[in-house]
C-alpha cells in the first residue's frame, strides 16, 4: 500500500490551514474592535481607567498556537488576544472586567476586584478542590506593579523542574505532566529596565528553568522613547551577555518583527520546541509593534510621537498587514 500523500490530502490540509488563517484574522479582528469600543466606553465615562492589547494581536496569536495543556502564563495587562485565543476569555468577560462586574460568573478573573485586562484562570473548583491544571491552559492572575509578574514566573518554572527531576512527586499528575510543562512570560519593552526583570532573567539562567519570556516592544514607554531608557535601545542587545554560548548557562535570544505572520510562527516554534526539550530559558524579543490607540485612556500619543513615526505605525499595523499576506499572491496558499 502505497504511503504517499494524495493530492486529495494536501488539498485537504491546505484548505484546514486556510481556514485556520481566516479564523485567526477573524480573531485579531474581534480583538481590535474590542480595544476601540473599551477606550470608548472610558472616555464616555460608562468604563473606567483602560489599557487595551491593540498593536499585539498578530503575535499573540501565534504565540498562542505554541501553549499548550498544562502550560501557564504569567504576563501583563495587555495579553486579551492570547486569552481569547487559547479559549480562556470572552468578549463578554472582557467588558465584564472593564465594567468592574462584581459577579464572579460574569466576571470570573476577579468579580470587579482588579483593573480590567488582569486576566486569571481558575485552578480551583466551587468545592475548593484543585482542578487538573496539567489538562487545561493556565494563567496566574495579572497584577498592576511593572514587571512584578516576573518573580512569579521564575517559581513556576523551578515548579516545572522540580516535577521534572524529582520522581517522588511523579504521583501528583494534577500539577504536571513529568515537568513538561513551560512557563510563559510577557512583558512590555519599558518594564524591562525594572531591576526586578534583570534579577529574574538572571535567576531563570542560572537555575536553567523552562521559561519562554517574550518582550512586546513599541518602541516608547508610556511617552518616553525607549533610546532614554534602554541601552543600545533594544532589549535583547542589553542582553547579549546572558546569551548561552556552547556549554554555558544562560538563555537563548530570538527577535523578530511583530507584524510579520511568518516569522513570527518561525521563531515561536524555535523557542518553544528549544524551551520544551531542553528546560532551559529563551527570550523572543518581539520588534516594530504598534500601539493604534496610544498607551492608555489617560493620555493621547499624538502629543509625543511625530506625524511620521504615526503614518509608519499605520502602515505596519499587523492587521493591516497579516490582510496584505493574505492577499498576496506568494503567499503559498494557492
Amino acid at each position: 500500500m502505497s504511503t504517499s500523500i494524495s493530492n486529495t490530502e494536501i488539498k485537504i490540509n491546505q484548505q484546514a490551514f486556510i481556514d485556520e488563517l481566516l479564523n485567526d484574522y477573524k480573531l485579531m479582528c474581534l480583538s481590535r474592535e474590542a480595544s476601540l469600543l473599551g477606550r470608548k466606553e472610558v472616555l464616555t465615562g460608562k468604563a473606567k481607567f483602560g489599557i487595551f492589547g491593540d498593536g499585539k494581536e498578530l503575535p499573540q496569536i501565534v504565540m498562542a498556537k505554541f501553549f499548550r495543556n498544562g502550560d501557564i502564563r504569567s504576563g501583563y495587562y495587555r495579553d486579551q488576544t492570547f486569552m481569547l485565543a487559547i479559549g480562556k476569555l470572552t468578549v463578554k468577560q472582557f467588558f465584564a472586567g472593564l465594567y468592574a462586574h462584581t459577579n464572579i460568573e460574569k466576571e470570573p478573573t476577579s468579580a470587579g476586584r482588579q483593573m480590567g485586562g488582569h486576566f486569571s484562570t481558575k485552578f480551583i473548583n466551587e468545592d475548593g478542590k484543585w482542578l487538573d491544571l496539567a489538562n487545561q491552559k493556565n494563567s496566574t492572575s495579572d497584577i498592576s506593579p511593572t514587571a512584578a509578574q516576573m518573580p512569579r514566573l521564575v517559581g513556576l518554572g523551578l515548579a516545572s523542574k522540580m516535577y521534572r527531576n524529582n520522581k517522588e512527586l511523579s504521583h501528583l499528575t494534577n500539577f504536571s505532566n513529568n515537568g513538561n510543562e513551560i512557563a510563559f512570560g510577557t512583558i512590555g519593552d519599558a518594564s524591562t529596565s525594572e531591576g526586578i526583570f534583570w534579577e529574574s532573567i538572571n535567576a531563570a539562567c542560572v537555575l536553567e528553568i523552562p521559561v519562554v519570556m517574550s518582550v512586546w516592544d513599541d518602541g516608547y514607554g508610556i511617552s518616553v522613547p525607549k533610546k532614554y531608557q534602554t541601552t543600545k535601545e533594544s532589549i535583547s542587545k542589553a542582553l547579549a551577555g546572558f546569551e548561552m554560548e556552547e556549554d554555558s548557562n544562560g538563555l537563548k535570544i530570538f527577535r523578530c518583527k511583530g507584524w510579520n505572520y511568518q516569522e513570527l510562527y518561525s521563531t515561536y516554534k524555535e523557542a518553544t520546541e528549544f524551551t520544551r526539550v531542553n528546560h532551559k530559558p529563551s527570550l523572543v524579543h518581539v520588534e516594530e509593534i504598534t500601539q493604534p490607540q496610544g498607551h492608555s485612556t489617560s493620555g493621547s500619543h499624538e502629543r509625543y510621537k511625530s506625524k511620521e513615526r504615526l503614518e509608519w505605525a499605520k502602515e505596519f499595523d499587523c492587521i493591516q498587514k497579516f490582510k496584505e499576506w493574505l492577499l498576496s499572491d506568494d503567499n503559498g496558499l494557492g
